[in-house]
């Protein structure tokens, strides 16, 4: 299907949901293939996009090694787990993230990935934002400026309303990743 509208459609944008993959290429189903090599498959098919997973950051199955699933669809030669690849010109292919991820999980995963070249679509992570969905979309987008000044996302959280608020909009990961938040925010239940 994909090869096919990327042949009709040599210019449109091609989003490859993944949805379902786990049937196949979950490490606990063991069958199939791996996310991996599905998403090199995707390159090879023409997908503008494909979803690489959170690297464990998120909801999904996975780990911090998953990056390199980002690496190969993005790069134009990549180490793999068993060789070299090189694409020879062939469009990259965008990673997508999604599942989970929100402000809080996003300086982590950034850290992980090494950059922040995808495209992120978290509905949860802006729609469950207390203040409004804008909100938490500036809340992601804050995250990724955290990150990239390499900031304490505590004292970034200090200067920037929607960052901040966004711990009280995911208690259970703010709890988790930042232990101690509420005092050093200044909230209390």
């Amino acid at each position: 299907m994909v090869t096919t509208a990327r042949r009709n459609y040599p210019g449109q944008y091609l989003h490859y949901h993944r949805a379902g993959h786990g049937a196949v290429t979950s490490p606990s189903s063991k069958r199939g293939y791996t996310a991996f090599v599905l998403a090199k498959l995707s390159r090879l098919m023409g997908a503008s996009g494909i979803h690489v997973g959170t690297m464990g950051y998120g909801k999904m199955e996975g780990s911090a090694d998953d990056r390199i699933i980002a690496y190969m669809i993005e790069r134009e030669e990549c180490q793999g787990p068993f060789y070299n690849q090189k694409w020879y010109g062939m469009k990259p292919t965008t990673p997508i993230i999604s599942g989970g991820m929100n402000a809080l999980r996003l300086p982590g995963f950034f850290e992980n990935l090494g950059h922040g070249n995808v495209i992120n679509t978290s509905g949860g992570g802006s729609y469950g934002h207390i203040d409004s969905p804008a909100a938490g979309a500036t809340s992601l987008r804050q995250a990724y400026e955290c990150w990239k000044e390499g900031a304490d996302p505590i004292e970034y959280a200090k200067e920037h309303k929607e960052f901040a608020r966004a711990f009280e909009s995911f208690p259970g990961d703010a709890d988790a990743i930042f232990p101690g938040w509420r005092d050093k925010l200044g909230v209390h239940k």
